[in-house]
């Protein structure tokens, strides 16, 4: 365990509102300082702890104090009355401030434990499951000749972003949930893949008579409406319906359980004897 750099009150102070996460102003503003001040503060503490960012800091403390156990204790032992009356003034800033390290550390954490779901077996699942089965559905529509190249060529990126998110959450949930793989892979996979048939009923039923609705308003003419206008509408609806359906369709599977009919034979027998 290092000693801690001697830092001055005014040093500790701007040192505790940095790791509650606040910014330079919002220092400045909770001191009464200027934010150049702030910045001077910044400067001098980084130099004291050989360090040039927040999360260097943050790392280079922890480190430092092996945990917060030394944060607890002064950092120096004197035997004149002048210095104990100043490290206690400092124990009392530092344990104050541990509370602070305490959190900034908790949320690099959860910050981490983020990281290592994003780069999961469960979300490379879900997002290579949607990717392949939304490009097999392109390609499939313009097989058919229902959708040309040229009308779908600006909605590309578009719909590999609403492929992705729905990939993305279904495998998050499902490595949060502890779901298995080939079940991630099958919510995924008709997630993407049903959805696309919600499409026409959801627009027949909801979007038209939304659009009636709204012209009955006046809101929208569609005798005055470019084609191009209508056709953009038409596909952001879509798009929109696409994902939302997906998303829906892959979460209610992952929690879906099915139930064999041995089991539920074995299962009614039982509660029948119960009785």
């Amino acid at each position: 365990m290092s000693e801690l750099p001697r830092l001055s009150n005014r040093e500790w102070d701007v040192l505790k509102l940095l790791l509650q996460g606040k910014s330079n102003k919002l220092i400045a503003s909770s001191l009464s300082i200027s934010d150049r001040t702030v910045e001077f503060h910044l400067k001098n503490i980084y130099a004291k702890f050989q360090v040039s960012s927040r999360i260097e800091l943050i790392l280079k403390l922890w480190n430092a104090t092996g945990g917060l156990e030394s944060l607890k204790l002064g950092h120096s032992t004197v035997a004149d009355m002048g210095e104990i009356a100043e490290n206690r003034d400092r124990l009392n800033l530092r344990v104050s401030w541990a509370k602070s390290f305490r959190e900034a550390v908790s949320i690099i954490g959860k910050e981490m434990d983020m990281k290592k779901l994003l780069i999961s077996k469960h979300v490379l699942v879900g997002v290579i499951t949607t990717l392949f089965t939304g490009l097999l559905w392109t390609s499939a529509l313009l097989y058919s000749q229902y959708l040309f190249l040229g009308e779908i060529k600006a909605w590309i990126a578009p719909l590999i972003t609403v492929w992705v998110i729905i990939g993305l959450t279904i495998g998050l949930i499902g490595k949060r949930f502890g779901n298995t793989l080939r079940r991630v892979f099958f919510s995924a996979l008709f997630g993407a893949g049903l959805s696309p048939f919600t499409i026409i009923p959801l627009l027949m039923f909801v979007v038209l008579t939304i659009g009636k609705m709204a012209e009955w308003f006046g809101l929208i003419d569609p005798a005055t409406m470019p084609n191009d206008v209508a056709t953009n509408l038409a596909m952001i609806a879509m798009i929109t319906i696409w994902l939302f359906a997906g998303l829906f369709i892959g979460i209610m599977l992952l929690f879906l359980t099915f139930k064999k009919p041995e089991q539920a034979s074995v299962q009614a027998q039982i509660s029948e004897q119960s009785l």
